[in-house]
């Protein structure tokens, strides 16, 4: 069983060049990635003809739409990586096409979870081709310490030092150390509020969660 997860824009030429380049039988799946607002009806337009094309080679083949909002970027990355994670199967993705905010959402998702990806395409803009491609793997999984401390951060953000390490039954100085080595990966936020240093979650670190 195989899942084409696509960016997917007006034209169905990508989605025919995918099923083209790797063939699809009954039970694949074809996912589609709309937004969530359609403004126009090109969009519907193409969802149907994706859909009339998957009936004419096998009317088992499932197409399904999965819709972000374009408006909230965190969001749609991490939505994308629960879609990745949660598709059991042999999954091609393709990160060409559709709405270029919803591209560089859909590509960061790709890259942190490359280990379950086992093929990806791309669409050149200057040859006019698409291509497989390699996606590097750019995520360094903390270790349990370090994701522990993560996970205590993100459920009781924003917090301190001295709360972590409370919670967490640690000496505050191994706290400041992990925390230190998080914020040097970007994955949390440290903000000064009166005399206190609040501790937040980025997106980096709720990637990290993912992984």
């Amino acid at each position: 069983m195989r899942s084409y997860i696509s960016l997917s824009g007006f034209d169905t030429s990508q989605i025919l060049s995918l099923i083209v380049k790797y063939g699809i039988e009954g039970n694949d799946k074809i996912i589609l990635i709309r937004p969530k607002h359609e403004t126009d009806d090109r969009g519907e337009t193409t969802i149907q003809a994706v859909k009339n094309l998957s009936r004419q080679i096998d009317s088992n083949i499932k197409v399904e739409i999965h819709r972000v909002d374009h408006h909230d970027f965190e969001d749609m990355v991490i939505s994308f990586i629960d879609l990745i994670k949660n598709t059991p199967c042999e999954i091609i993705t393709n990160i060409s096409g559709g709405p270029r905010e919803i591209f560089l959402a859909f590509t960061i998702a790709c890259l942190s979870q490359s280990g379950k990806i086992n093929k990806t395409t791309n669409y050149s803009d200057i040859d006019l081709v698409m291509k497989e491609i390699t996606l590097p793997n750019i995520i360094h999984i903390p270790d349990k310490k370090l994701k522990e401390i993560l996970h205590d951060i993100n459920e009781n953000q924003p917090t301190t030092i001295t709360e972590i390490a409370n919670r967490l039954n640690i000496s505050e100085s191994t706290a400041s150390r992990q925390i230190k080595k998080l914020f040097e990966r970007k994955a949390l936020d440290i903000v000064q509020e009166g005399k206190s240093k609040k501790i937040f979650v980025r997106l980096a670190g709720k990637i990290l969660l993912k992984s």
